[in-house]
């Protein structure tokens, strides 16, 4: 069944992403390179988080995850901050675009008829001021926490720029991206 791809952009825009498009899901490729950033622990979430790794999968299986899906919708919202030293309102663009990522999801669903899709949102989860994998307790939120394309070793910047789109990091703007796929060819 195909989809109407304008009226899927135009909810994510009044949902408020700046910047919405389709992409071929099999742009989507985990890199061990990207995944070894976490092995090194470079951001501090390392086996601390419940979206991050080790507990997002192996390179394969998140290869295996992503075999079903045809076409990706990347979201991106951004906002003028200080991103150096502003981390209360770097958190709240995060969960903006969290939240635009889960309404997407919603929308394909519901309104779509969607039947299996995958969200994913910009750096980790922080619906939780601590997730509760640091103590090895379950997720408090599971049907709305998100892995990021990070955790799943995706090269964002490198497709930022397959897309021709703005890949750099600046002191004063904050650009946080993400993405849904789905299994259903939209049109």
């Amino acid at each position: 069944m195909l989809r109407n791809q304008q009226a899927i952009l135009d909810h994510i825009i009044q949902s408020g992403a700046i910047h919405c498009q389709f992409i071929p899901a099999q742009l989507l490729m985990p890199e061990e390179r990207i995944r070894s950033y976490c092995y090194q622990n470079i951001c501090g979430n390392y086996h601390k988080h419940l979206t991050c790794p080790p507990y997002t999968g192996t390179i394969a299986e998140i290869t295996g995850k992503l075999k079903p899906f045809r076409t990706g919708i990347l979201i991106q919202y951004s906002e003028h901050i200080d991103v150096r030293n502003d981390p209360e309102s770097l958190k709240r663009t995060k969960l903006k675009l969290h939240r635009i990522v889960l309404e997407t999801e919603r929308y394909l669903k519901e309104e779509m008829k969607c039947e299996h899709i995958w969200g994913m949102i910009g750096g980790r989860c922080d619906l939780c001021d601590e997730c509760a994998g640091f103590s090895g307790n379950p997720c408090v939120h599971p049907d709305t926490a998100r892995v990021s394309m990070e955790a799943v070793a995706i090269d964002v910047v490198s497709l930022l720029k397959r897309l021709h789109l703005d890949a750099e990091f600046h002191d004063d703007m904050i650009t946080w991206t993400g993405i849904v796929l789905t299994d259903e060819e939209i049109r």
